[in-house]
């Protein structure tokens, strides 16, 4: 049966529509909800702003709730989450798309890369990542991502941070930002008429401030036991880490290799002794003048220096001479210097 609207009544809609649930003023005046809404249209109510914010929110907190249920269940082992991490630093990026409320990861790169992605992709199945034919790999959208985009980037900025950083604790991490953005290279040292040749580890960092590239370092150091260096790029205005040392170049090497070996289009990143017999025939045909050789694999500690020799070290470093013009003043190897140098920072001599 038809309410009739009396007086009364019309006040009370004047008054209490604006702030009130329908479903509660229609039982409460023992109508319809449909026909309250018709009454309240007839005479010009409406809902309070205050009101349709309040319901706003809490559909939207009902949308997310419902949106969470609906997300599979992704949990990260170890192996996976250092994968992305490594990639993080690397080439990886994290986005939050359009209307989406969740981060996914991405990762865009050129065909000569699209072995090594599909390598990702593959140890990553389980995460739903995915490649296509041109090497780009992508996630899904997942609260996942959204808690790592919350920890590697400030004002849509990747940064590096200490509680990130805790997160790559595996060699597969270091492998990867290695794959991404490592190289391995080999310099010379000539004296006289030899040239010795001798591998060097780079990781290509220079997008991270010189603060974030030594914490980068230091954690490598503490967690895998590989000390990089801190190094100014030629051109002087950003910083990349580097492995100088011999040892510690094979060590670095030990580590990743067995992960590095998975993809085949990345083994020449491990090689060390190819790299340097290729570089050597190189140089041999550049230079048939020259005595071209390969630095031994290890540097010996035992080198003994003069106390003339360490006075002369401790003066020309003083004064910013290069560890090169030291050790060739000394006619000593670069590497023997280099060592020696560490060796008297850490007695406290320089």
């Amino acid at each position: 049966m038809a309410v009739k609207y009396t007086d009364e009544i019309i006040e009370i809609i004047k008054k209490e529509y604006p702030n009130c649930d329908n479903k509660y003023l229609a039982k409460k005046l023992g109508t319809t909800e449909s026909s309250l809404k018709t009454m309240a249209s007839k005479l010009g109510v409406k809902k309070s702003n205050e009101y349709m914010n309040k319901i706003y929110k809490k559909m939207n907190k009902h949308r997310k709730i419902n949106l969470e249920n609906n997300y599979k269940d992704y949990k990260m082992n170890d192996i996976e989450r250092n994968i992305i991490i490594g990639s993080l630093i690397g080439d990886g990026t994290l986005s939050i798309y359009g209307r989406s409320k969740n981060a996914c990861y991405r990762e865009n790169t050129g065909t000569a890369q699209i072995e090594y992605r599909q390598w990702k992709v593959k140890m990553l199945k389980r995460l739903d990542f995915k490649t296509n034919k041109y090497g780009s790999i992508y996630s899904p959208s997942h609260p996942i991502y959204t808690e790592l985009y919350n920890i590697f980037y400030s004002e849509n900025k990747k940064v590096l941070t200490e509680k990130g950083l805790k997160l790559l604790n595996h060699p597969i991490g270091l492998a990867c930002l290695f794959m991404d953005d490592g190289s391995l290279v080999v310099n010379n040292y000539k004296q006289n008429s030899n040239i010795t040749l001798f591998p060097q580890i780079v990781l290509y960092t220079q997008s991270f401030t010189k603060e974030e590239n030594i914490l980068l370092k230091e954690h490598i150091e503490k967690t895998f036991n590989i000390k990089f260096t801190l190094s100014k790029r030629n051109d002087g205005t950003k910083y990349i880490l580097k492995i100088n040392k011999r040892n510690e170049i094979y060590s670095f090497i030990d580590l990743i290799k067995p992960y590095v070996s998975q993809v085949p289009s990345m083994k020449y990143k491990v090689e060390i002794e190819n790299k340097l017999i290729e570089t050597k025939s190189k140089y041999e045909n550049k230079y048939k003048n020259k005595n071209i050789k390969i630095a031994n694999k290890y540097t010996s500690d035992t080198i003994n220096y003069t106390a003339d020799e360490e006075n002369e070290i401790i003066e020309m470093y003083n004064k910013g001479y290069r560890y090169i013009h030291i050790a060739k003043h000394l006619n000593r190897s670069y590497y023997g210097l280099y060592d020696k140098i560490k060796r008297m920072k850490i007695e406290g001599k320089l």
